[in-house]
């Protein structure tokens, strides 16, 4: 499951947002039909998670997390708590909480952007924060790593 591209969209005032239809079809030539929402952990932007891709990586920290260690028990138990189940309307919108919204900045306009088994939600007006880093070093640093 692999979600590409950067589209626009708005959220009515009950903060419906209709998922893009790449997105949505990417969902449903995979079989997934519900979406597991959380804020990010490092910027002020959304995160939905196919539940397949939720569940790998729930099953993942879980593995690599102590329960018996008081930090990274609370840590896990921050990451799996603060979360919604969202479903595809028959329109092809999702409903983000109000809560979410808010905890992301987020009024109305938003984007939508693919990161592979995941997308994230933006603030139309935040993207800049988006390029802030000097992602050509960061990845020339990261792949530098992986050659050797």
């Amino acid at each position: 499951m692999r979600f590409l591209g950067n589209i626009e969209a708005k959220t009515d005032t009950k903060g419906r947002a209709f998922l893009p239809a790449p997105f949505r079809k990417v969902l449903a030539a995979s079989g997934e039909s519900t979406l597991v929402l959380r804020k990010d952990v490092f910027e002020s932007l959304l995160v939905l998670y196919p539940v397949s891709a939720w569940d790998e990586l729930v099953d993942t920290m879980r593995r690599k997390l102590s329960r018996w260690d008081r930090r990274q028990q609370m840590a896990y138990r921050t990451f799996v708590s603060n979360v919604a189940e969202l479903t595809i309307d028959a329109s092809g919108r999702i409903l983000i909480p109000r809560g979410f919204l808010d905890m992301a900045g987020i009024s109305q306009s938003i984007r939508f952007v693919g990161m592979g088994d995941t997308i994230e939600i933006w603030p139309a007006d935040n993207m800049e924060t988006m390029n802030k880093e000097d992602f050509g070093s960061v990845l020339e640093e990261a792949m530098k790593e992986e050659e050797q």
